[in-house]
């Protein structure tokens, strides 16, 4: 049996007549049975567009009658109307475009206002400022430049690039001059001289990094940390001295365990007062009269009776003192009176002692 093929169905389908009617027909019957909207919608088309922003205004009033009937079915079925208006809109964009799979808005109409202030110009450095005061124009370099060495164009960065100093090839010998220290190796000493221009290349980057967030006042201090602001040394001192500190307890131990270098400021001790009575038993009186006079400026109401239970405590001690220098002093004016020494501590054992020498003799 002979079975056409796939190519001949699909010719004899194209070459069989299409009935229009049967179609629309069809096309209509599907669309009344559909539970989904149709793209089409009945009511006038008086929105007020903004492609831009992608989207659109209804100004028309609401209907009162339908608002008392529908209520929020109404408002629900005018928003879906509305938004089916605006997508035939971007539709409507995307067949008149040239390309079918991208879609270009047009400008926005409406003039929104930014999110966020707008940003702040980068703060110029040093050599920034001097080119703009002597008119300078950067310029970009060219990527090959001429090697005198090897007579040739070479790459200014990179592999191969030209007057490379760690290439040992170009530089392997280094011509002593009668004033060389024969003590020095002179190839470390151009590296060591080459490591010095580049940590004197870092330190002034981070100077001017520094100098122009401070003009610009990009500091903890705000605006009023500009070097305008800052008149005298004093000033700036104050702030640098300020800047280390914060600095110094800005890790995760407050700088407990950080390691100090050699010239740095030692780190400030808070004013908080330090309590002598834990390492100290005779700091236990001025401990209590500090947390007496503390009380007495928190709770105003009893302070007098904290305050006279506090000195009564004091005058009991200054008393005993003072009886216990005259006691003393009164042994001592006695044993004077009597042609002998004052005592001393130890005094009778040693009295017994000599007592008991002369009997054994």
């Amino acid at each position: 049996l002979w079975e056409p093929t796939r190519a001949q169905m699909v010719e004899e389908a194209r070459a069989a007549p299409v009935d229009v009617r049967a179609l629309l027909a069809r096309a209509e019957s599907s669309a009344a049975t559909s539970s989904r909207p149709s793209v089409a919608v009945g009511k006038e088309d008086a929105l007020q567009y903004d492609l831009g922003h992608l989207c659109a205004w209804d100004p028309s009033p609401l209907d009162g009658a339908e608002m008392r009937s529908g209520g929020e079915a109404h408002l629900l079925a005018l928003a879906r109307e509305n938004a089916q208006l605006l997508t035939n809109k971007l539709y409507e964009l995307l067949s008149a475009s040239a390309s079918k799979s991208e879609l270009r808005l047009p400008e926005p109409a409406l003039k929104l206002p930014r999110e966020k202030p707008l940003p702040r110009p980068k703060p110029l450095t040093r050599w920034e400022k001097f080119a703009q005061e002597k008119g300078i124009v950067k310029k970009k370099r060219s990527k090959m430049v001429w090697d005198e060495d090897a007579q040739r164009w070479a790459p200014r960065h990179g592999f191969g690039r030209a007057k490379n100093p760690n290439d040992r090839s170009k530089d392997w010998l280094v011509e002593a001059k009668p004033g060389d220290d024969p003590n020095v190796d002179p190839f470390e000493s151009k590296a060591e001289a080459r490591r010095e221009r580049l940590s004197k290349q870092k330190r002034q980057e981070e100077r001017n990094r520094l100098e122009a967030a401070h003009a610009a006042g990009l500091t903890s201090r705000g605006s009023k940390a500009a070097v305008s602001n800052l008149t005298g040394s004093s000033e700036r001192k104050s702030y640098l001295s300020q800047a280390i500190a914060a600095s110094q307890v800005s890790t995760a131990s407050v700088g407990r365990f950080d390691k100090q270098l050699e010239h740095e400021p030692s780190k400030n001790r808070g004013k908080r007062q330090q309590y002598g009575s834990a390492t100290v038993p005779s700091h236990v009186q001025k401990d209590k009269e500090a947390a007496a006079k503390v009380v007495g400026k928190l709770f105003p109401e009893g302070a007098v009776a904290k305050r006279s239970g506090v000195l009564a405590d004091k005058a009991e001690k200054v008393a005993r003192l003072e009886a216990e220098a005259s006691n003393r002093k009164a042994k001592v004016n006695a044993a004077a009176s009597k042609g002998k020494s004052p005592p001393k501590k130890g005094g009778k054992a040693s009295k017994a002692k000599g007592k008991a020498a002369r009997g054994r003799r």
